[in-house]
């Protein structure tokens, strides 16, 4: 028998990581883990922001989480959002197989919750996920949802389907192997190692990320990790705690002579292994320390077993470099029904297209040209 419930309570969803971690591997969602999730709820949250997560059981077992916030606007719009806000491929999780019966339960639920919800927003979420359409499909009531896809964005992903690291590489293009093998020989002339954090290493680790980061966005424009670098570091820590020993987190380190030159962040779940960000020293450019910690973490995830890599959304050019698929992301929103949808849909509609045309000029640009367009900004700022 299927039952649920609306979870607003911290110590509650503490008590589900278990069951709420296993729905995360079996859906290969490393961002939707509780360890990412609960660490930004704890850190990261907006002011007012509350939990509003739906939990579905089929007699005691977990079958189906949505990991929402509340957020109250000023005009009184309420919104229900994915917890993680800017991670990649968040999303509503079930059982493979049982997402339309999981759909319908969320929907059941939240139609009944208070707040009720105005607006569901699924942000950054696979472009071939069903919840978008499962949502509106299975809510209650004679009027459905008013469904709104406003961004798509492409992602970039490698696939580890060849035997080996070297098999793969001897597959990419002659100038990416050289390039990549004479980086690899400088790096190690200069006394260079490769590493992954470990529980000891764990905090100076992410010190070094946060550093690192910073020194790449400095007179560059805004990044949101150097805004709030404070709950970053907690959300990392607390996600580090609870997977870097499983080698779910994995922060890949570039050192020479001990000193951290490049510190790139990978997080995994059921095989598939998801790029978050990075930072290097430019003062070791030559070396293209960003790349080279990209390949070393092609390398482990070959010997882990791993299925797939996601570079993350992005068409930078290193990134392409890489791949050999893109798996897009997209922002849907879907209005719910009730005397406040007219007034929702008014107030979202010129958003939305003006989105919408934002992600069409982002997408006709060329890799060089966005960068241009970044260092321009950073400029006009200072």
């Amino acid at each position: 028998m299927i039952g649920q419930e609306l979870i607003s309570d911290l110590s509650t969803l503490e008590a589900l990581i278990p069951e709420w971690d296993a729905l995360a591997v079996s859906n290969k969602r490393p961002t939707c883990s509780p360890a990412w999730m609960l660490g930004w709820l704890r850190h990261l949250a907006p002011p007012g922001a509350c939990a509003r997560v739906v939990a579905v059981r089929d007699e005691q077992e977990l079958i189906g989480l949505a990991p929402f916030f509340v957020q109250v606007g000023q005009r009184g719009r309420t919104d229900y959002r994915m917890m993680g806000e800017s991670l990649p491929r968040t999303s509503p999780l079930a059982r493979p197989g049982r997402e339309w019966e999981v759909a319908q339960a969320i929907g059941a639920t939240l139609a009944e919750a208070v707040p009720r919800p105005d607006v569901l927003a699924l942000e950054n979420g696979p472009v071939a996920s069903p919840w978008p359409v499962a949502l509106r499909d299975t809510w209650p009531g004679p009027v459905r949802p008013i469904a709104r896809q406003y961004l798509v964005q492409e992602s970039h992903t490698i696939s580890l389907s060849a035997v080996s690291f070297d098999t793969w590489l001897e597959g990419k293009s002659s100038n990416f192997r050289s390039q990549m093998r004479r980086m690899r020989r400088q790096f190690a002339a200069s006394g260079g190692i490769a590493r992954m954090s470990t529980a000891a290493t764990l905090e100076a680790d992410v010190d070094a990320f946060l550093r690192l980061h910073a020194g790449r966005w400095e007179g560059r424009g805004q990044s949101s990790i150097v805004a709030r670098s404070d709950g970053i570091r907690k959300q990392f820590l607390d996600a580090g705690r609870m997977h870097v020993e499983a080698h779910r987190f994995r922060l890949c380190m570039l050192e020479i002579e001990g000193e951290p030159i490049s510190a790139q962040l990978f997080g995994e779940s059921g095989g598939e292994t998801l790029y978050f960000n990075g930072g290097w020293d430019e003062r070791f450019a030559k070396l293209k320390p960003a790349m080279l910690g990209i390949l070393y973490a092609v390398e482990d995830a070959f010997a882990r077993g791993d299925e797939r890599i996601d570079l993350a959304p992005g068409g930078q050019q290193y990134k392409r470099r890489f791949a050999d698929g893109n798996d897009p992301v997209t922002w849907t929103i879907l209005m719910t029904p009730g005397w406040r949808l007219p007034l929702t849909a008014a107030r979202l509609t010129p958003m939305l297209a003006q989105e919408a045309a934002r992600g069409v000029a982002k997408r006709s640009l060329s890799a060089q040209g966005t960068d241009r367009m970044r260092r321009i900004r950073g400029l006009v700022r200072r």
